[in-house]
């Protein structure tokens, strides 16, 4: 209610009022910023990471980035980093089963919505990325409660350009990349970037002939971007995607090696994907007109060997044939997991698998007005519209045994209406209020299969569908220019995410629990923002307080080592507080530092889970602190052209699951990369992990092993990369 009485009143003051200060160094960004509505680069609670950042130094996914970046963490399990957490709250996981397609940290990408499916985040042309922390409800809806990762690539421009990339690196490892920018008319641009990455990765596999692939990367990325300016009022900017990503993923290890693995299935982390969207502005007086379109479609398949092991690694190690005269005496016994319901008991291979294959297609339609009034003030209202269908076939052993292939169908529709009044109420003060109103429809069909008392399989269907109508969101924003140097931010906002459907068919499982409830939130935002000749300063400090947090819970019931099933429930409360703190200093016209600090602690309810009691707690993939510091000396004064960067990451240690007490290990990650600029080329020698520090990503307690006993694994990151880059600029 707050944030209507806000909005009538500004927008009652702006129509009355005659005042019109210069407010130019409070609406005028710093950097300009493309997400979100109206927003500026002061505020303490936006990141910004320029390409710089990025270009020539080996960081060419956006997971090489996420260290760096004060309270954002990721949850491993996928060959490239997808499920990310923003202060301490995300998903870690979507299997198929877990439930719909809902998510607390929004990844947008040239303004597609890829949440969820974040692997293509490939930086080869990128312009800039923004990360929103903190409820973003209010200009991106659901699934933004956490925040919003958003990616903007280089537009057309109207001198021609042209840039090749090629490096090679550790562990048979080469990219490349080639991108350009034409003029085919006085009123049309164009650019394109095409880019290829290959690289075997750090895995060898010793189940087969000492394979070096098994965990390999190779990905490719064709984007195309035309920019139509037919006139002085308006403009079109079409881009497209077209991406692939063949990766391969064997990192697990039943004895917690990290680098040595067993497998014999190999597993697969493919996605395919393509993708446009459609930016039209108009001007219309004194208001702009602003269309968006967009539209993906991703092909999507997740595999992997469910034991981790071979047939004689589980017989060597654990003696699991010694006593089972009848193994491969039957052709169907022998038949994987198939097949061993056939068997006798224990006279089965240990041997399971687990295949997902995924497709998503989303489709957007984005109506947004803004208007120029009185005082300087800005009244933007839009209309939103969003579809998503995610159809999932997976095989396995599902619903901890209820099912053992399921054909899964989620469509969601997403209705809103929003609008956000902005005004300087004198020359160093600016208010700003924004409301947005939610429907949310998520629709479910189910089928799948299982098998009855005589072994036989038999198919049966499940529907379900709900609808929230009281998504309600908003936010207060209060910027105040204390001096030229000092800005002061005040932030208010209310978040939420929707309710969902628990896909379970297990017979145990309490159908009072099958539709689970909203989640929202309350923040409180402090900060401030100093900008002087040496120094740069942004510290911001926070505090959400979440009703009937979402809990993503899985269970082992039996131990067979796939057989998990998946359920959401609400705890009562959680909330999360915590500081980020960005300094640079520039000691002297050749040497930059530059400290990044985030601290965050986080505490959720008490809740019961299958007889068990968990939470009163942290949350899970939720580091209490990271710490990033980076120097960058210029050796100019020297040699003409090299510069030198090394940057430190710390990560203190976190939780990996909501279910148990295993935590990580704290570590630190260094980098370094040497330049050398000649003319329109550079070259760049650079490490990452240059200490060859083994770090864990992701960790699960549960029965893997023949002796049925509960023990903890981890995968771990990259190990050190050593490479070249050389890159060519031809600008005309």
């Amino acid at each position: 209610m707050i944030y209507i009485l806000l909005q009538i009143l500004l927008i009652s003051f702006t129509f009355s009022s005659t005042l019109n200060p210069d407010t130019t160094s409070i609406l005028i960004p710093e950097v300009e910023i493309y997400g979100g509505i109206n927003e500026s680069s002061t505020s303490a609670n936006i990141s910004i990471i320029k390409n710089k950042k990025f270009v020539n130094n080996g960081k060419r996914n956006f997971e090489d980035l996420i260290q760096s970046i004060s309270n954002l963490h990721y949850a491993g399990g996928t060959s490239r980093a997808r499920y990310f957490q923003l202060r301490g709250l995300g998903e870690l996981s979507q299997f198929s089963g877990e439930g719909a397609p809902h998510f607390y940290v929004g990844c947008i990408i040239d303004n597609i919505d890829f949440s969820g499916i974040g692997m293509i985040g490939i930086l080869d042309d990128m312009k800039q990325i923004e990360i929103f922390k903190g409820p973003q409800s209010s200009s991106y809806g659901p699934n933004a409660m956490a925040g919003v990762i958003n990616f903007i690539s280089n537009d057309p421009s109207k001198d021609k350009n042209l840039n090749i990339s090629s490096s090679i690196y550790s562990n048979n490892s080469y990219s490349y990349t080639a991108s350009s920018s034409l003029k085919l008319t006085n009123k049309v641009l164009y650019r394109f970037t095409l880019s290829q990455n290959y690289t075997d990765g750090f895995i060898n596999n010793i189940s087969n002939k000492n394979q070096s692939d098994t965990n390999s990367k190779d990905e490719s990325l064709f984007r195309m971007k035309f920019l139509y300016t037919p006139n002085k009022y308006s403009s079109i900017l079409f881009t497209t995607y077209f991406v692939n990503l063949n990766n391969k993923y064997d990192v697990w290890t039943p004895d917690n090696n990290g680098f040595t693995t067993f497998s014999d299935f190999q597993g697969l982390d493919k996605q395919n994907t393509k993708a446009l969207s459609i930016k039209s502005d108009y001007k219309l007086n004194n208001s702009i007109l602003e269309l968006i379109t967009t539209y993906s479609y991703n092909k999507i398949l997740y595999s992997y060997d469910g034991d981790w092991g071979n047939l004689n690694y589980w017989e060597e190690e654990y003696d699991y044939y010694e006593n089972s005269p009848i193994y491969f005496d039957d052709e169907a016994c022998n038949n994987a997991y198939q097949g061993y319901l056939m068997c006798p008991d224990n006279y089965y291979p240990y041997a399971f698998t687990d295949v997902t294959n995924r497709i998503r297609e989303s489709y957007s339609q984005e109506l947004r007005v803004k208007y120029n009034l009185r005082g300087n003030a800005i009244l933007t209202s839009g209309l939103y519209y969003s579809q998503i269908k995610e159809h999932d076939k997976r095989d396995g052993w599902l619903f901890a045994g209820a099912a053992t292939n399921i054909n899964s169908i989620f469509d969601i529709t997403n209705y809103a209406l929003y609008t956000q009044i902005s005004y300087p109420i004198t020359n160093s003060l600016l208010i700003s209020s924004t409301l947005r109103f939610d429907v949310n429809h998520t629709k479910q069909d189910l089928k799948y299969n299982y098998y009855d008392s005589y072994y036989n399989i038999l198919q049966d269907e499940y529907q379900n569908q709900i609808k929230d109508k009281n998504l309600i969101g908003g936010n207060i924003k209060i910027n105040y220019q204390y001096n030229k140097s000092l800005i002061l931010n005040a932030y208010i906002s209310r978040g939420y995410k929707t309710s969902g459907i628990n896909q379970t068919q297990y017979p145990d499982f309490d159908e009072s629990f099958r539709i689970y409830d909203t989640e929202s939130c309350n923040n409180l935002e402090l900060g401030l923002n100093y900008n002087s000749k040496k120094y740069k300063l942004k510290l911001s400090s926070f505090y959400m307080e979440r009703i009937n947090p979402q809990l993503r819970l899985s269970h082992q019931y039996t131990n067979d080592p796939t057989s998990f099933d998946y359920a959401t429930y609400n705890a009562k409360s959680a909330y999360h507080y915590g500081m980020e703190i960005e300094i640079t200093a520039s000691l002297s016209k050749f040497l930059t530092l530059s400290q990044s600090i985030s601290i965050l602690k986080t505490l959720v309810s008490g809740f019961e889970y299958q007889n068990n009691l968990y939470g009163d707690r942290e949350l899970s993939h939720s580091p209490n602190q990271k710490y990033t510091s980076t120097l960058s000396y210029d050796f100019s004064k020297y040699i003409t052209g090299l510069s030198l960067n090394a940057e430190s990451n710390y990560v203190g240690e976190f939780y990996f699951e909501e279910q148990n007490n295993i935590k990580s290990k704290p570590y630190n990650l260094i980098n370094m990369s040497l330049k050398y600029n000649y003319k329109n080329s550079t070259i760049s020698l650079w490490v990452k992990n240059i200490t060859n520090k083994k770090y864990a990503i992701r960790g699960y307690s549960f029965v893997l092993d023949p002796t049925y006993t509960i023990k903890s694994y981890q995968s771990f990151g990259d190990l050190r990369s050593i490479g070249i880059t050389v890159n060519f600029n031809i600008k005309n």
